[in-house]
């Protein structure tokens, strides 16, 4: 087995995951992300999501670089969101998307602007 399906397997296996849980969240099928961890393919167009998903870098992965603990790119919080919605049900997983799709476009269409609360200086 190569490095890349070898710390793709650790990976997941530390996150107690499994296969068809990581291949529901890139979109694909379980016996698809198998050949990602039997070493069959390298998974180049999903390694930014499984980067992503497991809180490492796609350098990592793929064993170009050896050390894991500097090459968190997804902070705590933001990986431990991710497992939680690996773990909705299909309609869960749906209304997640509609809300996250609706805030986006609303967020991206009008600038943010930073207001302060109103307060009464003369008293």
């Amino acid at each position: 087995m190569n490095v890349t399906a070898c710390r793709l397997r650790a990976l997941r296996e530390e996150s107690k995951m499994s296969q068809q849980e990581v291949a529901d969240f890139l979109g694909i099928t379980r016996t698809a992300y198998n050949k990602y961890e039997s070493g069959v393919i390298k998974p180049v167009r999903k390694l930014n999501e499984l980067a992503a998903l497991f809180g490492v870098s796609a350098d990592y992965i793929l064993g170009i670089n050896e050390n894991l603990d500097e090459q968190n790119s997804v902070n705590p919080h933001d990986h431990n969101q991710f497992k939680k919605y690996l773990s909705l049900s299909t309609d869960g997983k749906d209304i997640v998307d509609i809300m996250l799709n609706a805030i986006y476009e609303r967020e991206r269409k009008s600038p943010k602007v930073a207001t302060l609360p109103d307060s009464d200086c003369s008293k």
